[in-house]
């Protein structure tokens, strides 16, 4: 049985299936959710630095990105079923190790996420958050993968069932 359940969350499709297996399994074991948003400040490539930039452009480049971060945060817990609430967490620095950093900390016994997301560009080459996660977390990870739209049919005998739409 899980009672706390941490969902890194970045608007991708697979992370918002996520979350929304993350949901399901909180009313089922009356389980707590975290939403957590990792952005980062940091820039990775070669070539690129804050060399030359002043100081008041540098802290509109960090406001910018807090302000995008927490917008995506927003977007997730505004996708909550009525009556259901979660705590958030905003963190700026890479995704794997925000996940890591708060699962380990925050006594989770699930962390529910998307096979694939908006990372950075090492993020681009076969889900390498999900997969850093899965390979390196201490407790149950569960990936999701956003499938095809999927919506009930009722047939002739008046059972419900569900169809992949594509």
């Amino acid at each position: 049985m899980f009672t706390k359940i941490l969902v890194p969350f970045d608007r991708s499709t697979h992370a918002q299936a996520a979350l929304n297996e993350a949901v399901d399994i909180a009313r089922t074991q009356n389980a707590t959710l975290t939403i957590l948003t990792a952005y980062s400040t940091y820039l990775a490539w070669p070539g690129v630095g804050l060399g030359g930039l002043s100081q008041s452009i540098y802290d509109e480049v960090l406001a910018a990105s807090h302000a995008a971060g927490q917008s995506v945060l927003d977007d997730a817990t505004s996708q909550l079923p009525a009556g259901m609430t979660a705590a958030s967490r905003l963190v700026d620095s890479p995704a794997a190790e925000a996940i890591l950093d708060e699962s380990n900390a925050g006594g989770y016994d699930l962390i529910a996420m998307g096979s694939r997301g908006f990372g950075d560009v090492g993020s681009l080459f076969l889900g390498s958050v999900s997969h850093r996660v899965l390979h390196s977390s201490r407790i149950p990870v569960l990936i999701v993968t956003a499938r095809a739209a999927v919506r009930p049919v009722t047939t002739p005998s008046g059972t419900r069932s569900s169809v992949s739409v594509r």
